[in-house]
């Protein structure tokens, strides 16, 4: 589960005639993936901390839509956010009971949808339905609401899925095909769009039968908010607090009220990408005092990026951005306040970063009196390589071995690169052929160039393969007997190696 989603989540619960949960959909229609040199994933469905949400239903029995209030109600004890039911007019969230199964967009991707279409969905609740199936229904539709996802979806879960059962019971169950289930079931998110460990007790989690793992590993049906779950939500939405300040000889209490916060990510600023933060937020209180608006770093566990240059930073040498602002009048309304950084600003080496940030107010003691929560995001500096695993195969009619390099990469579309295989003897001596252009010897190494044309491009995966190496059998040394030899594979940009592969081994009897 995560608190962004830039993509839409749409989720669907299927229940059986024992009110059994079977199935939810993810539907992601929009991401949002790096420009340049350096990239953002940024997946948010988070609401502004402290927001009243509106809730309209569609339809239903007042039993029904009792019940759903009564367990709506209980993420406000965990999380910043109320939920306000309200019989006319718009609405941030509206319940149906069409046809179609149980389901919710996640988080702010209601607004997206038409106020007179549902944005979550009952299907099969009536007085018969059960207490718990209501209860867990209800905690996790309104937990995709916040803008949580799905936790079987972790990439720290690590589960050890059984493909073919889960293929076979997903066809059975859903009709799904093997790419559905992919979607649905195996794939992972990234690492943003999960918690920041896994929670195997969430509400947010899919049932998992022992069946459909290799291990037996199991996940049984989860009706109550775990300790993660409610750590998450109010670290997304922490409470509000308020701070006394003393004026002259008179004591009065400084607050802030939150209307708006929001992050744009590939912000190009003053000849750099970078991010930007506005937010709009009330101060009360402080008239004439050096208040401050500031957005400070972090990877997702919570540890502070240290700055090395001084040029955005806080008072402890971490990575902040922030600005002054002054209160005019004992009740001041600031207006999309903007605060900028650079990516370069991190301090960051080539690589996926998992970061959050967090936004507050404080007045003039430097206390908090306001936070809009934690913000998570993955920062993509430079190329981001997997590991490169090396395939060769025997091309005996011409005489020659063929290397493929395997491997994906990321954030480095259109640039240009180049893949070299390094050859060598058992022993790691260098193999090596005379050149004749040159007249002397030379190590043995083979190079092929190649230019991503994808914000992710995998190569030599699936059913093609697209980048090759051909070393013609000649160039290696005919002993008369068998032969052992090993090699690895290195890419380059601009003549700096960016990534290399383990040792790959084959023989030749020549």
């Amino acid at each position: 589960m995560h608190n962004f989603c830039l993509a839409v989540l749409f989720t669907t619960l299927t229940f059986s005639s024992n009110a059994q949960i079977v199935s939810c959909i993810d539907k992601t229609v929009v991401t949002s993936l790096g420009v340049g040199e350096s990239g953002v994933l940024d997946v948010n469905a988070k609401w502004t901390n402290a927001s009243t949400l509106t809730v309209r239903f569609l339809g239903g029995s007042l039993y029904i839509q009792q019940k759903i209030k009564q367990y709506a109600h209980v993420w406000e004890n965990y999380a910043n956010i109320r939920f306000n039911f309200i019989e006319y007019g718009d609405a941030d969230i509206r319940i149906g009971f069409n046809r179609g199964g149980y389901w919710s967009y996640a988080g702010t991707q209601a607004k997206r949808i038409n106020q007179n279409e549902q944005t979550m969905n009952y299907e099969g609740f009536n007085e018969n339905t059960r207490e718990i199936e209501i209860k867990r229904a209800v905690l996790h539709e309104f937990g995709h609401a916040l803008g949580l996802l799905h936790e079987h979806k972790s990439p720290l879960s690590r589960i050890q899925w059984n493909k073919p059962a889960v293929y076979a019971h997903y066809l059975q169950m859903q009709n799904w095909s093997p790419q559905q289930v992919d979607e649905q079931v195996l794939n992972r998110y990234s690492v943003t769009m999960s918690n920041k460990d896994y929670d195997p007790a969430s509400i947010m989690h899919y049932p998992i039968d022992p069946a459909l793992t290799l291990n037996g590993y199991s996940v049984g049906w989860n009706t109550d908010l775990s300790p993660g779950d409610k750590k998450l939500i109010g670290e997304m939405y922490p409470f509000s607090t308020t701070t006394t300040s003393t004026g002259g000889n008179n004591a009065s209490t400084v607050y802030c009220t939150l209307k708006n916060i929001t992050l744009d990510h590939n912000v190009y600023i003053g000849g750099k990408y970078g991010m930007r933060i506005k937010g709009t937020f009330q101060v009360d209180n402080a008239q004439g005092r050096r208040c401050k608006f500031v957005t400070c770093f972090y990877t997702s566990n919570g540890t502070p990026l240290r700055d090395f240059n001084q040029q955005y930073y806080s008072s402890n040498g971490n990575v902040a951005v922030g600005k002054d602002i002054v209160p005019n009048y004992s009740s001041t309304l600031f207006t999309n306040e903007e605060l900028f950084i650079p990516y370069d600003e991190l301090h960051l080496l080539n690589g996926n970063h998992s970061l959050k940030t967090t936004t507050s107010v404080f007045d003039d003691q430097n206390r908090e009196i306001a936070t809009g929560g934690a913000a998570y995001f993955t920062y993509r500096n430079g190329p981001v390589f997997s590991d490169i695993v090396n395939v060769q195969s025997f091309d005996n009619t011409n005489f020659k071995l063929v290397v493929m390099p395997k491997f994906t990469i990321e954030n480095a579309r259109s640039e240009q690169f180049s893949v070299v295989a390094y050859f060598y003897f058992e022993n790691e001596t260098p193999v090596t052929y005379y050149d004749n252009g040159l007249g002397q010897y030379r190590n043995l190494s083979f190079s092929s160039a190649f230019a991503p044309g994808y914000d992710i491009t995998t190569y030599n995966y699936g059913y093609y393969s697209d980048l090759f190496l051909n070393v013609p059998y000649s160039y290696f040394p005919s002993p008369g007997r068998r032969t052992f030899y090993k090699y690895f594979t290195a890419i380059f940009k601009d003549g700096q190696q960016v990534a290399t592969s383990n040792w790959a081994t084959f023989y030749l009897d020549k």
